[in-house]
């Protein structure tokens, strides 16, 4: 398939579709080559495996509000490390290598806008914010953990 192939089907910008296609590329999930003077990408034996977590994932997926926030480049990995037990922001961003601290703030906003999180201010000195899954987000968890898994599984060493 080619990247305007992919464009045309998925809500994800180009740029998101193009950085996504050379990790997948980098990791051996995908292979680029050429074919009718396009570029084409086809799934490795390891895209594949990866593939079949990203078709559960897209399979529990319960909304298009829910799907336009997945679609986005951090928020579910957002959900993963609070579904991980990490649940403050400052944890966040440094489970993210490569993330800012305005993506963050976005994702988060993101989340909770589409009902996915909680924000909860806990009191004290100075007062923590934590973040939770919402049912919603609790029942979709399993299936974002094990593509989550299965990404990672993928990634070269660093």
């Amino acid at each position: 398939m080619t990247l305007g192939g992919l464009s045309a089907r998925l809500p994800a910008g180009r740029g998101t579709l193009g950085e996504t296609l050379a990790a997948l590329e980098a990791s051996g999930a995908v292979l680029r080559g050429t074919g009718s003077g396009r570029m084409l990408y086809r799934l490795t034996e390891v895209g594949q495996a990866l593939g079949a977590a990203c078709i559960e994932m897209t399979r529990v997926i319960p909304n298009e509000e829910v799907l336009n926030v997945a679609l986005k480049k951090w928020p579910m990995l957002v959900v993963t490390l609070i579904g991980r037990g990490f649940g403050r922001f400052n944890e966040l961003e440094a489970g993210l290598p490569g993330i800012t601290s305005r993506a963050l703030a976005l994702s988060l906003k993101d989340l909770e806008a589409a009902r996915m999180i909680t924000r909860e201010l806990k009191p004290g000195y100075p007062p923590t914010t934590i973040y939770t899954l919402t049912p919603l987000t609790e029942a979709i968890f399993p299936a974002l953990d094990a593509l989550c898994a299965a990404a990672e599984a993928t990634a070269p060493p660093p």
